[in-house]
């Protein structure tokens, strides 16, 4: 006849083990030998308190909780050890529950940075063995490959423009292709005139989120003295639905084109009143951007028609 503690109590009996830095030591180096467990500072191990309290006001209690330091290193991380003597088939989602609460609690404190949270089960049953899964989010189905890494979209790197075809009535595609340009306003003209289309298929509610899009990145452009115009185009748009959307572009790409037209003429003309050949200079470097002729360049500045070339050439380098 074998004489045993009930369950609970065994593992309250059990876990004093490790509430001792050197047998928390001893435990991930030694027996489970974790390959990082060398770079653990010993004195740095201490034992933390280990009460949460979870959405419902509930108190949640884990065995024993520790926190250790890397040599060199100045992030700490957690070591979260559940003793038991009976196999338990929720404790994949009682140990994610754990760090979910340890998380919540680090970032109520203020914490920049999460810290990685390692869970351990000791098991010292004698009559059956430890059947359950060792994948925390085993439970996840389909989806456990993607929730503990993050997908990127990296928007300037897209291929915007054929994403575009794939669907009618979706603002994402539109507001991608017009992000990769929203640095570049000559770039962005034509590219609202090419969308003119896609636009044109929006429903209404698509239609006022794209607005919503455009005053934060469209209207600062604007003068402050110009943007009661774009304004009252957002308006009119607003109001008459997607039917608007073609006069709505076209007149917003007008202005665009003023406004750069004014601030690059404004340039040339500081430029100019300088007097300066780094002035010139700087004037005929803008010049070739727009395309002009050598010639026309040199009439505007003053410049000789072979400095002009030079300085073309020094940007196509």
């Amino acid at each position: 006849m074998r004489d045993s503690l009930p369950p609970q109590e065994h593992d309250s009996t059990f876990k004093f083990l490790f509430e001792h830095p050197k047998d928390i030591l001893f435990l991930v180096k030694d027996v489970i030998g974790y390959s990082w467990a060398d770079q653990i500072q010993p004195d740095s191990i201490e034992i933390v308190p280990n009460e949460f309290v979870d959405e419902q006001f509930l108190q949640k209690r884990a065995d024993v909780i520790a926190k250790a330091k890397l040599k060199d290193r100045e992030v700490y991380f957690y070591i979260l050890i559940e003793n038991q003597s009976t196999v338990v088939k929720d404790m994949p989602e009682r140990l994610l529950k754990y760090m979910i609460l340890l998380w919540a609690k680090k970032i109520r404190e203020g914490v920049k940075k999460l810290p990685a949270i390692i869970p351990i089960v000791t098991y010292n049953g004698l009559e059956k063995d430890w059947d359950i899964s060792q994948e925390i989010i085993s439970e996840f189905d389909v989806f456990k490959d993607d929730i503990f890494r993050y997908a990127l979209v990296n928007i300037s790197k897209l291929d915007a423009k054929t994403l575009l075809q794939e669907e009618n009535d979706v603002l994402s595609p539109v507001v991608f292709y017009l992000e990769q340009v929203r640095d570049d306003t000559e770039k962005l003209i034509e590219r609202l005139k090419e969308v003119v289309p896609k636009l044109q298929s929006l429903s209404q509610t698509n239609v006022e989120r794209f607005l919503i899009w455009a005053g934060n990145v469209i209207r600062p452009r604007f003068p402050k003295e110009e943007r009661e115009k774009y304004d009252k185009l957002a308006q009119e748009l607003k109001q008459g639905g997607v039917s608007k959307m073609g006069e709505f572009v076209s007149n917003v790409a007008r202005l665009l084109d003023e406004a750069q037209m004014r601030k690059f003429n404004e340039g040339i003309q500081q430029g100019m009143q300088k007097g300066k050949l780094e002035g010139r200079l700087e004037v005929a470097r803008k010049l070739i951007q727009r395309g002009f002729s050598d010639e026309d360049i040199a009439d505007i500045t003053e410049l000789d028609v072979e400095r002009i070339k030079e300085l073309r050439q020094e940007l196509i380098n």
